[in-house]
Order: structure tokens, then C-alpha cells, then sequence
């Protein structure tokens, strides 16, 4: 199937290949099980490669992943919030991606919005302005109004992008495979499964009917809070492929000047900015995961508007829970509660030497013990975290990495916005009312009661299966399953020894037998002298025994 798809999309196994050799990767080309692509005159020339040896593995990783298109780029953002997954220098030049992507022809959304909405635009809107408001890798944004006069913006995703992102993924899952099944360091990453989330994440932010409900999730959570603002989604216009919201005009978080010129006060507007992030983790568990000033902007009013839902972060209670625990540990400065939390956030490798990991988070402690707690970063501090992760190969869930991004992001508007307010002091009570909420009476018995129940399901079903068992026993039939994940390599040692002792065996009866025999009078098959056949057989079968046992390196 593997080999089927390669062939089946040759001409981007190629493209990625030429990308790779202009950039210096023609060496891994190889390793990759790519070479076969490769025309004879580039398989002469792989080894020179291009001139750009005075660059940075990890400068040239970024320029190429650019070049590789919107599927790579999207990948290698998504990897530019994982410091648990890659060394800094990587995760700095990532951070540097962007969507060079030409905006494409008005035609072209036209179509998609007519086949997407089965009507033609003229009646779908009474105006709609050909000039794109914005443009990126996976769609393009359009201002228009609707015939109640209702001034909206509508999203339309390119034509083609899904099926030119199908067609990497399975290239993707090629190589995660291929790495998985040839080196031993990839076992500890997973790499098919962060394909995965890559695939799941990606696929969701195409379609735009899952960015809808998000923002409809987001009104929801803020319903009742005047303070904030999530446009409204007009589904009657939208689709999988096309998404119309409500148009609000506001002023970007990041244009102080603006701000000030409309009086608003910045330090109320940053801490409001905060409070409301910090809900949205903490209390309501689904939280905005890209924040940054595009996304972000606030009315004349102080109201502020949070656009663009296709990434949101979702967090289970346990995960709230947990992520509660870390920041009420790092805020209280208790390495033993930190290290709790992170062991319990992350997959662990097995060979993970506690006692090490335990230092590397009391100097992590120490960095942060002196300071003030009015002076910790929040967002650096589980970027350090990451980094220790990244160290001893704990690979954190997906919603963490989201969050880590997430309030550095919001640290560097609160800070623009008001240099002197910690996030730190925000999210103390914020942590603190999570563990109060999670140790109330109403908690605490909804938590025993379905405690109870899933172990009122074990006792039900305890009579059947233990039944089971017994017949199972009485038959004789009842089998028990040891896991030896070397068995097969023990079991093959035994077996060469075995032999080898058999063949030994062989060689020293026809030595002893030869020997025997020529004590006797000399025993003849046809013209022939047994005693020294034997002889010869067994030099001839101990020379091959030797040379067979120093190609295995058995000395």
C-alpha cells in the first residue's frame, strides 16, 4: 500500500525531493527510502548538494519546510509550539515560518461560494467586495452584506488545498513510518502519532463548520460577561468550505496609539485581557489558541472582540485539573508538586531517571526563587518546563504545547499593553478557585458517586467473568499470557547455540570414529579408506564451523 502511494503521487515526491537537495538534505535521501525517485544525473550530483553549507541545519530545515508549501508550513508551526519535541535552535527558526502563499483570483472564490451555498452570490449578498480583507495558506477572507443589510466577513478556502494536504499527509505518514520501522530514537517520539494529531488538527481547521461551532461555544462561555465580544456566525451562509460571520470593526490590541487616543485605560484593558484567558483555561476549559493582535481587538466601549476560532484548545477536567495543579505549583514554588504535575501531564520514556529529572526542576525553582512573584514570567516559566520535557523525552499532550503558546502570546500583549502587571498574580486566585471548586462538597460527592457506579459496573459483571475463568480452568483450556518483549531474540541465541553444539558434536564423532577405525585393518568403501574420509570430513566441516562462527562475530 506504501509503495502504491508513493508511486501514485510521484510528481510531489519529487518536488519534495528537489526541495530537499537545494537545501543541503540530499545525504538523508536515501535514509528516507527516496532515492529511487531520483534522476540519474541528481543521484551523481546528491552529494554535492547546494551552496549553503555556511547555514544552520536548523535555518536550512526552515527555509525548505517554506518552499514545501502550506501543508509543511502548517506543520512546522504547529512544531514551533513543542519545545517538548525539538531543540530551541529549531524551535526559533519555526517560529519564523510564514504563509507565502499568493492570493488566489476572485473567480475562484466566486465558484467555490456558488457551489459551496448552491446560489449565486448576487442573491446570496447585496454587496461583496472582490478585494480580500486578508489571505493565507488554506483561505481567504472577504468583506460583504447581507440582504437585511447586516455587514459581514466570509471565509472561502482555497480550491484544490484539501486534496494538495491529503496528498502530503500520506507522504508524511510514509516517512513517519519508515523512520519508525529504521531508527531506534523515533520510537521514543511516536512519530505516526504526532502525524496523527498533525492529520486531526490540520483537518479540523479545514473545516470551517467545526471553526463555526467553536465560536458559537465561545458565545456561549461568554454570554453573560458584557465585557467581551465573539461575532455572530450566520449558518445559513456558511458551509464546510465557506463561513460567514458577523462584521466588527474594532481597534488591533497592539495599536497603542489608537488605544490611547480613544482614552481607554491599558491596564484595566490588559488585566481584563488576561482574566478572561485565564477563564477560559482554568474554568471553562476550552480556550482561543492563537491569540495574537490579528485576532484580538477591542471596541471604543473597553469590550473586547476575540476573531478567527479555527484553533481552540480543549481541556478535559482531569487536564484542568492538572494544569491547575503546575501553575498553583510554580506560583507556590514546590519542585516536588511540579514535577507531580509534569509526570502526570506527559508520556514518559522508560528509562527515565527520576533523580535527574528531579534536579533539573529544582534548578528550575532556584531560577525562579529570588524573583519576585510580580516578575515571573508564566509563559517562560512552561516554555522552561518544555525544555525539560524535551531533555528527558516526556512527550506533553497536544492542549498543553496550545497553552504554553497561548500565554507567552498573551504575556507579550499584556505586557505591550501594561509593563508593570503580572499574570502570575492573575492566575493565583483563578488556580486557587479550581482547587476549592474541585474540593467542594458538590465535587466531591459527584466524584464518589461516579467512583460507585463504574465500581457497581466491575461487581455486575465480576459474577459472568469469573465464571468464565472457572470453566475455562475446568476444561483445561485456561491460558495465561507472559510478555517477554526479547523472547524472540533469546529464543533465536538458544537456537544457534544448539545447533552449534549438534554440528561440535558431529565433528567429534567422525574425529573419534575416523580414530577408531584406524586402529583396524585398513576398511575400504569401493577404493576409498574410510578412517581417512573421515578425517577429511571433519577438517572440512571444523573449517566452516570456525569461519561461520567469527562471521557472527561469536568471538
Amino acid at each position: 500500500m506504501q509503495m502504491y502511494r508513493r508511486y501514485k503521487h510521484l510528481k510531489r515526491y519529487r518536488e519534495i525531493i528537489n526541495i530537499l537537495l537545494k537545501h543541503g538534505f540530499g545525504h538523508i535521501l536515501h535514509q528516507l527510502g527516496l532515492a529511487e525517485f531520483l534522476s540519474i544525473r541528481k543521484k551523481i550530483l546528491f552529494k554535492k548538494e547546494s551552496k549553503i553549507e555556511e547555514l544552520s541545519m536548523a535555518q536550512r530545515v526552515r527555509l525548505a519546510v517554506e518552499e514545501l508549501g502550506p501543508t509543511f508550513i502548517k506543520a512546522g508551526q504547529i512544531l514551533s509550539t513543542r519545545p517538548d519535541l525539538l531543540p530551541p535552535d529549531y524551535i526559533g527558526e519555526l517560529k519564523k515560518l510564514q504563509d507565502k502563499v499568493p492570493a488566489f483570483e476572485f473567480d475562484a472564490a466566486k465558484q467555490q461560494i456558488e457551489r459551496e451555498l448552491d446560489q449565486p452570490l448576487t442573491e446570496l449578498f447585496t454587496k461583496f467586495n472582490p478585494e480580500p480583507l486578508a489571505s493565507a495558506s488554506i483561505g481567504q477572507v472577504y468583506r460583504a452584506m447581507l440582504p437585511g443589510g447586516q455587514e459581514v466577513v466570509v471565509k472561502v478556502q482555497r480550491p484544490d488545498i484539501e486534496k494538495i494536504i491529503n496528498i502530503d499527509l500520506e507522504i508524511m505518514y510514509d516517512i513517519a513510518r519508515f523512520l519508525e520501522s529504521r531508527l531506534n530514537w523515533s520510537e521514543m517520539y511516536s512519530l505516526v502519532e504526532i502525524v496523527a494529531e498533525f492529520d486531526r488538527t490540520l483537518h479540523e481547521e479545514l473545516d470551517y463548520n467545526t471553526e463555526g461551532r467553536n465560536a458559537d461555544t465561545f458565545r456561549k462561555n461568554f454570554n453573560d460577561n458584557p465585557e467581551v465580544l465573539i461575532p455572530a456566525v450566520y449558518w445559513e451562509y456558511s458551509s464546510r468550505r465557506v463561513l460567514t460571520m458577523e462584521y466588527v470593526e474594532g481597534v488591533k490590541l497592539n495599536n497603542l496609539q489608537e488605544i490611547n487616543r480613544l482614552n481607554l485605560d491599558r491596564s484595566i484593558l490588559a488585566r481584563k485581557l488576561a482574566q478572561t484567558i485565564f477563564k477560559q483555561v482554568l474554568i471553562d476549559g476550552f480556550f482561543h489558541a492563537d491569540p495574537h493582535p490579528g485576532n484580538l481587538a477591542v471596541l471604543p466601549n473597553g469590550k473586547i472582540i476575540f476573531m478567527d476560532f479555527g484553533m481552540v484548545g480543549f481541556l478535559t477536567e482531569e487536564s484542568k485539573n492538572s494544569i491547575g495543579n503546575l501553575m498553583l505549583a510554580l506560583v507556590s514554588k514546590d519542585a516536588d508538586a511540579v514535577m507531580k504535575a509534569v509526570l502526570n501531564m506527559g508520556v514518559i520514556a522508560k528509562n527515565v531517571d527520576k533523580k535527574l529529572l528531579r534536579r533539573d526542576i529544582d534548578l528550575l525553582q532556584r531560577k525562579y526563587y529570588e524573583v519576585p512573584l510580580s516578575q515571573i514570567s508564566l509563559g517562560e516559566a512552561l516554555n522552561d518546563i518544555m525544555g525539560i520535557a524535551f531533555k528527558y523525552h516526556i512527550r506533553m499532550p497536544t492542549e498543553f504545547a496550545m497553552l504554553v503558546k497561548t500565554l507567552l502570546t498573551l504575556e507579550g500583549l499584556v505586557k505591550e499593553l501594561d509593563p508593570k502587571l503580572s499574570i502570575v498574580k492573575i492566575v493565583e486566585p483563578f488556580a486557587k478557585r479550581l482547587l476549592i471548586e474541585r474540593l467542594s462538597p458538590q465535587t466531591l460527592s459527584k466524584t464518589i458517586l461516579k467512583n460507585l457506579q463504574g465500581f457497581g459496573d466491575i461487581l455486575s459483571f465480576l459474577p459472568e467473568q469469573l465464571g468464565e475463568v472457572l470453566d475455562l480452568a475446568a476444561k483445561g483450556e485456561l491460558k495465561l499470557k507472559h510478555q517477554f518483549p526479547q523472547i524472540n531474540e533469546v529464543l533465536n541465541t538458544l537456537n544457534i547455540m544448539t545447533n552449534r553444539i549438534a554440528f561440535s558434536t558431529i565433528i567429534t564423532g567422525l574425529v573419534i570414529g575416523s580414530a577408531f577405525l584406524t586402529q583396524k585393518e585398513n576398511i575400504l568403501f569401493g577404493q576409498i579408506p574410510i578412517a581417512e574420509a573421515g578425517f577429511l570430513v571433519a577438517g572440512i566441516m571444523s573449517f566452516w564451523f570456525l569461519v561461520s562462527i567469527l562471521r557472527s562475530g561469536g568471538f
